[in-house]
């Protein structure tokens, strides 16, 4: 019988991957997306693969810092007030889910998949000849004070009895592990699992030209809707131009984008836009080995090749069309001298991205129930890059009907 043919709605790292894992099993692939592939929100995210982040942003150690953070107009965490009407009752599901009868469990359904990306990632990277960008360094959280470290303790125990390994540092073995630190930081915790790539669109790049070694199809055009037959298949699907594409499996994964898809299925899920900013120092000069957080400012610093740096990070919500607020970005750069008080800023770039958030931080991973061909991939947050793999090898899982090991119920699109 001829090979199926897939049509992946969404060419960021979370479709390529979906791609990937496709095409290695025999399917056809097209990938349709209103821009080039890999040239939205994960052309500049942070890089990171972040195998530590288990518990969800609404847990208990995030709460007690939102007051003093949202005292700071640009601060790690943001709200662009004329938009509260709409984002209320996401900010009411994100406060629900951290309540402690909940974070245990979300911790639990992150676990599970967490645990697993790195495996997955080594055959991502190995299909996409990207190994060579990929460095597993391990990260350093950075701690002004004992009292700040304190208010996280629990949660780096947490993360031990799931089985990865952090420990505590002192500021001599900072300075050994990452000279370039400054000694405000006297405190931190090396979490040596934790990995990152050079530049995250270089690493997409390489999934995507031996995609199209391997016969995949890119099709740029804007997705407007779908046809559905009376048994619940969507049979074509409609671009804004006018044109349309046959497909016998459709993946939906176009991160913040897929909401009107979804809508247009009849599925409301509570998707809204985590924008993040990063400042790109391409000749910062810095020699960095390791991946570095500031706990406290809810940055990170991303080393890159050849010396440069990305400092990335902060929380803004708002809708994914308001206009971007620059200064979040120039800041990151004046919060980085506090880490690397040396470093060169010529040629800087800055950028935003609309991370695509679920107030569980649970991403969907999931086939839809009321339509037999269609499968979904979105609500990474922060944890795309980390977690595409993952979602590639379970979204193929699903395709082909490998189920018995997946808790499916966990993922799902009707969970809201």
């Amino acid at each position: 019988m001829p090979a199926r043919h897939v049509a992946i709605v969404g060419a960021g790292i979370v479709g390529l991957s979906c791609a990937s894992y496709l095409r290695q099993e025999g399917y056809e692939v097209t990938l349709i997306d209103a821009k080039a592939p890999g040239m939205q929100t994960s052309y500049g995210n942070a890089g990171a693969f972040a195998i530590s982040d288990i518990m969800p942003l609404s847990e208990p150690s995030t709460f007690r810092r939102i007051p003093g953070w949202m005292m700071d107009p640009l601060g790690p965490l943001a709200l662009q007030w004329k938009y509260l009407p709409k984002l209320a009752p996401w900010l009411a599901r994100f406060l629900w889910a951290g309540r402690p009868s909940s974070v245990n469990s979300l911790t639990e359904a992150l676990s599970w998949l967490l645990t697993r990306a790195t495996k997955d990632t080594e055959k991502l990277a190995a299909y996409g000849n990207v190994d060579v960008i990929w460095r597993r360094n391990g990260s350093l959280t950075l701690y002004e004070s004992e009292s700040s470290l304190a208010i996280d303790r629990a949660k780096w125990q947490k993360r031990r009895e799931v089985g990865i390994a952090c420990e505590e540092v002192s500021r001599e073995q900072i300075q050994q592990l990452e000279p370039h630190v400054s000694e405000r930081y006297p405190y931190a915790v090396h979490v040596p699992g934790w990995s990152y790539v050079d530049d995250p669109y270089l690493f997409s790049l390489g999934i995507i030209e031996q995609l199209k070694k391997d016969g995949v199809k890119f099709v740029q055009a804007e997705v407007k809707r779908f046809s559905v037959n009376t048994s619940g298949k969507v049979e074509t699907i409609h671009f804004a131009n006018g044109e349309g594409l046959a497909a016998d499996e459709v993946v939906i994964a176009s991160g913040i984008w897929s909401t009107p898809l979804l809508y247009g299925l009849g599925y409301r899920i509570p998707l809204e836009s985590e924008r993040g900013y990063h400042a790109t120092l391409p000749n910062a000069g810095v020699d960095l080995k390791k991946f570095l957080l500031a706990s406290a400012d809810g940055f990170v610093i991303l080393p890159m090749a050849n010396g440069g740096i990305r400092v990335a990070g902060t929380v803004e919500l708002a809708s994914a069309t308001a206009p971007e607020s620059w200064k979040r970005a120039h800041i990151l750069v004046e919060k980085a001298q506090r880490i690397l008080p040396k470093f060169n800023k010529d040629g800087v770039t800055y950028w935003m991205g609309n991370r695509p958030s679920v107030p569980d931080t649970i991403p969907v991973i999931a086939k839809a129930p009321r339509h037999s061909n269609v499968y979904v991939a979105t609500g990474h947050g922060h944890l795309g890059l980390t977690l595409a793999a993952t979602t590639g090898q379970l979204i193929t899982d699903l395709v082909t009907g490998r189920t018995d090991r997946y808790p499916q119920n966990t993922y799902r699109l009707d969970r809201f």
